[in-house]
């Protein structure tokens, strides 16, 4: 199972992310991820008043110190975005990281995100999954032909197109409807927040709907991402991220069930402040990743 690791994106500084992507990159982690949100209820919402960087311009930065280790978004919401000047920006993107350049992407719940953006948020599955199809478009054509419900382009010429001709599409989402738009649509899964036994139901989901639809799940992608930190016996945060902290074996034995139950690549979110981001990859590189699959 390939390990990734999410950049200190809430507060950190420039030199922050500059010294983590190099040490990923040196120490052998297979990804760099960021999160994506525009905006974010001030008090009172469900998830907390962050502050968070652009996610592209964050990967733009950490792809000019970087050379091998690949670059993801965990994930960015579509319906924020004209799909076009998405594909253009992650196409730029991967151009300039020599292809390195992974895309996940999601319909988004934020009720309040959406209403500040002028968002559709009751129609965020529909523009989602004509958004997908028309990014795909432009990536395959210079001059794109797309007639949806919602969105349509002809007779535009688009550029620059990806270093390998496309970009892998990793969907997220944790509903049925997430899991069909990424056999559907994408080119792997990627879950959040969710322990074995749900991972495991969801996997279930991607095969059941895959059987359906009669599409081989080989070379498909089945990532997660946990939120983890260390504690001296196991603790559940609850809350949002519902985080685990655990002494090291214990959170060695926690991950290595979803290798177990058939995940790919776990994408590590550190439950510490930025700043203290590198006592707690010390200790991870330490006692930690030497006991995972």
């Amino acid at each position: 199972m390939k390990i990734g690791l999410h950049l200190p994106q809430l507060g950190g500084s420039a030199e922050d992310i500059a010294r983590i992507s190099r040490r990923a990159e040196e120490s052998g982690y297979a990804t760099l991820w960021v999160s994506d949100h525009i905006v974010v209820p001030a008090s009172g919402g469900s998830i907390p008043a962050v502050e968070i960087m652009e996610p592209i311009v964050t990967l733009a930065y950490a792809a000019a110190l970087t050379r091998s280790i690949t670059l993801a978004t965990s994930v960015l919401i579509v319906p924020y975005r004209n799909p076009i000047h998405l594909a253009k920006e992650l196409a730029t993107l991967d151009r300039l990281a020599n292809g390195r350049v992974v895309a996940g992407l999601a319909s988004g719940w934020l009720e309040a995100e959406f209403r500040a953006l002028n968002a559709p948020y009751e129609r965020r599955g529909a523009y989602t999954d004509e958004a997908i199809r028309l990014m795909r478009e432009c990536w395959a054509n210079d001059t794109p032909d797309f007639q949806g419900e919602l969105l349509r382009v002809s007779g535009m010429r688009f550029g620059p197109r990806p270093a390998r001709g496309r970009i892998p599409i990793w969907i997220g989402g944790i509903s049925r409807r997430a899991l069909r738009r990424a056999v559907e649509l994408g080119d792997g899964w990627h879950g959040t927040r969710m322990r074995t036994e749900q991972v495991a139901e969801r996997i279930g989901w991607l095969q059941e709907i895959a059987s359906r639809h009669g599409r081989s799940l080989d070379g498909f992608a089945i990532t997660h991402r946990v939120y983890v930190g260390f504690a001296e016996r196991w603790t559940e945060t609850g809350g949002y991220v519902e985080g685990i902290m655990a002494p090291p074996g214990e959170l060695a034995d926690y991950l290595n069930r979803f290798a177990a139950v058939g995940v790919s690549e776990l994408l590590v979110t550190p439950l510490a402040a930025d700043r203290a981001i590198d006592a707690f990859l010390d200790r991870f590189d330490r006692d930690v990743r030497p006991r995972l699959a």
